[in-house]
């Protein structure tokens, strides 16, 4: 029976245990999947006692509420459902990440102080929201573009799109208060 599951693709594996409690069918995708969304965790939580909590919710959840998933791509699911785990975890301890790493324009090296820090998150969470999703799963999630485009449903072109243009209005809205630091 494994050999036939083995050729069954992932949207059909997870209707399987969905449908039928098919054990097997979800433990091909959970030692498929498993340890991207345990890397996924590691990379966003503060330590890994707390990304080990966050991946046992979310696979708790997914055996819990398997009759959310109507369709679409799999693992773009699970990825979602992932992140807003580890966005309910931050959120619940009031921890922001280090945004350093965000490429705005005339950015040095040296890196940004708290006070910057904290109104890059004001001005991140003023964008659209389909800017700021875009920003969020490059920047703090470390998503590739074609990740991110499998996640989003959308093509590449318009993830590069809409990060560009979540860059800009980001610089945009932070050059005054930049230079007033």
């Amino acid at each position: 029976m494994s050999e036939k599951l083995a050729n069954i693709n992932d949207e059909e594996l997870f209707f399987r245990f969905r449908d039928t409690n098919d054990n097997q069918a979800f433990m091909l995708l959970y030692n498929k999947y498993s340890k991207k969304v345990f890397a996924y965790c590691l990379r966003s939580c503060t330590d890994r006692d707390t990304a080990q909590d966050v991946f046992q919710k979310v696979y708790t959840s997914i055996v819990e509420k398997k009759h959310t998933f109507k369709g679409g791509c799999y693992i773009a699911w699970l990825m979602i459902i992932t992140r807003n785990f580890v966005l309910m975890q931050k959120r619940g301890n009031r921890h922001f990440d280090d945004v350093t790493t965000l490429d705005l324009p005339n950015e040095t090296s040296s890196g940004l102080d708290f006070a910057y820090n904290e109104l890059i998150h004001v001005e991140i969470e003023k964008l659209p929201e389909e800017f700021r999703e875009i920003i969020k799963l490059r920047y703090f999630d470390d998503f590739s573009y074609n990740e991110i485009a499998e996640m989003l449903d959308i093509s590449i072109s318009l993830v590069k799109v809409r990060l560009y243009r979540a860059k800009s209005l980001l610089s945009n809205a932070l050059k005054s208060l930049k230079e007033t630091l």
